[in-house]
């Protein structure tokens, strides 16, 4: 399969090693994205543990949100400026995601807690610019499919994860499990560098710190690029009220177990498994908005959902549909971004869009908490099911698709 190149470099990859460049993308991103599930799991047992309020919970994702938003844009910058080291960053990144796992584990206070959290977003966040803009010019043709594609190895880590360390938790402490983090988190960033190293990355690429904040500058005046940028901010407004109060509601309102509590979130998750190439090809296939403005209003349906029906099989439904659009969401935007850009700020751009719905969102959480602490935990829903649904109609109303690749 041809590909549209952006440089030599790219060009000169051969099929076999982008047949290891994408199994080891979804693959580390799996694992990633299984410490990420392991923090909303664990939050309420640290809640407990640290003696925290719902409001104090809801800052602590707000303040990991905002870390991880805030480091977007040096995340980008080193992806591009340094684009013939990407196996090291992808490598370093998911080492240090490990590290300060562990260092969560260790927390012993409130404070400790927030840093660690911080710090843990901030790690997290460094492995997107680097994979997903790699993926992009590897596969342009196929740019949807590609993403989608490593966005499922997040669904699969998102959905195993859960599960996991619920069966953790039931024979060790919530520290135990962080604390012992550390050796995957090192084992696989080591793996991860020494596949990917091989493969060419990008030299020649990289731009001149001046041509990069004139690229900066162009994107940021791109009118549509802007509106996907607040369609990221809409959707992970929602996403984030809900994922990090959904545990609280089950352990505290409903008194599932961890085991339990594990498998709800696997839930969340399991569809987004098969649902996301999907809607990655269908989105190359017949455009972005007719695949992004159904799933936003499924999404939107599915959390309001969670507040209409009581605990028990309609409930598991309808978390079930909920994860049928949560990864495929943010896939969709990716690539509608990536169809807007070209040359060396793909990363920055991946960087913006996941920044943007850091900023748009980062306080969501805390005021979710605010919320439940006045009204009740499933008020959130509501709350979350708002945000959506107003991010739906905006991408229904206004015009914003750029063309795409087509395939050779």
């Amino acid at each position: 399969m041809q590909q549209t190149a952006t440089g030599g470099a790219i060009e000169s990859v051969t099929d076999r090693q982008r047949m290891v460049l994408l199994p080891t993308a979804i693959a580390g991103h799996a694992l990633k994205h299984m410490f990420n599930a392991a923090f909303f799991v664990i939050l309420p047992d640290l809640k407990v543990d640290l003696g925290l309020s719902n409001t104090q919970v809801g800052a602590l994702s707000t303040v990991r949100n905002i870390a991880g938003g805030l480091s977007n844009l040096p995340a980008g910058y080193t992806a591009d400026r340094f684009s013939a080291r990407r196996a090291q960053i992808l490598g370093f990144a998911m080492a240090m995601v490990g590290v300060f796992a562990m260092s969560l584990g260790f927390a012993s206070n409130y404070g400790m807690a927030l840093a660690s959290a911080a710090l843990l977003s901030v790690a997290i966040t460094f492995w997107h610019p680097a994979a997903i803009s790699t993926l992009s010019r590897v596969f342009a043709s196929r740019r949807g499919f590609a993403i989608a594609m490593h966005g499922t190895g997040g669904s699969i880590g998102e959905a195993v994860g859960p599960v996991l360390v619920g069966l953790l938790l039931g024979l060790v402490t919530w520290r135990m499990v962080l604390q012992a983090s550390v050796v995957p988190g090192v084992g696989c960033g080591l793996l991860v560098w020494l596949l990917l190293r091989p493969i060419p990355s990008g030299e020649g690429l990289a731009p001149s710190f001046l041509a990069y904040l004139r690229s900066m500058g162009k994107l940021l005046t791109t009118r549509r690029l802007l509106l996907i940028m607040l369609f990221a901010g809409g959707f992970a407004g929602g996403q984030s009220a809900v994922l990090t109060f959904l545990p609280v509601y089950l352990r505290e309102d409903v008194g599932v177990s961890t085991w339990t509590l594990g498998l709800y979130l696997a839930l969340a998750n399991v569809g987004g498994i098969v649902s996301q190439p999907v809607m990655g090809y269908l989105s190359d296939r017949f455009g972005r908005k007719i695949v992004l403005v159904p799933s936003l209003t499924g999404l939107g349906v599915a959390t309001l959902g969670l507040y209409l029906t009581p605990p028990g099989f309609l409930f598991a439904l309808m978390v079930l549909l909920m994860g049928v659009f949560l990864f495929p969401l943010m896939s969709i935007l990716l690539a509608a971004a990536m169809d807007l850009v070209e040359g060396a700020v793909q990363a920055t751009t991946i960087s913006l869009v996941f920044g943007s719905a850091v900023v748009f969102s980062g306080f969501t959480p805390a005021i979710a908490g605010v919320v439940a602490d006045l009204y009740s935990v499933k008020a959130v829903f509501l709350l979350a099911c708002g945000i959506i649904l107003a991010t739906a109609l905006l991408a229904l109303a206004t015009s914003w698709q750029g063309a795409r690749a087509k395939p050779a």
